[in-house]
């Protein structure tokens, strides 16, 4: 026994056409750099009384986003030329100009 076409296929072609919406609204749902996510991980492990209560509102995670939707000229960073820099150079040449007390040990 067959079930007719409008009950099989009609209910597919309905859940097709709501998941391609879902994820047409939110472009940018899985852009986001490996790091960042790693942020927001370790920020969830925080105690409450260090979370910020303002990034917890709908309204301001919303604003957040819209912000850094891509403009015209950018595009996708998959990975970053700054996090190839060593820390201990980074370190030598604040501490040679200055900025950073430096250590005479290691």
């Amino acid at each position: 026994m067959c079930l007719p076409y409008r009950y099989v296929c009609a209910p597919l072609a309905l859940l097709l056409i709501t998941l391609i919406l879902n994820v047409a609204a939110r472009p940018q749902h899985n852009l986001q750099h490996i790091a960042v996510l790693e942020n927001a991980a370790w920020e969830q492990t925080l105690p409450p009384h260090f979370q910020n209560p303002f990034y917890q509102s709908p309204r301001v995670r919303q604003a957040l986003a819209k912000s850094s939707w891509f403009g015209p000229g950018e595009q996708v960073v998959h990975e970053r030329q700054a996090e190839k820099i060593p820390r201990m150079e980074i370190y030598n040449v604040l501490s040679h100009a200055g900025l950073l007390p430096r250590r005479h040990y290691f």
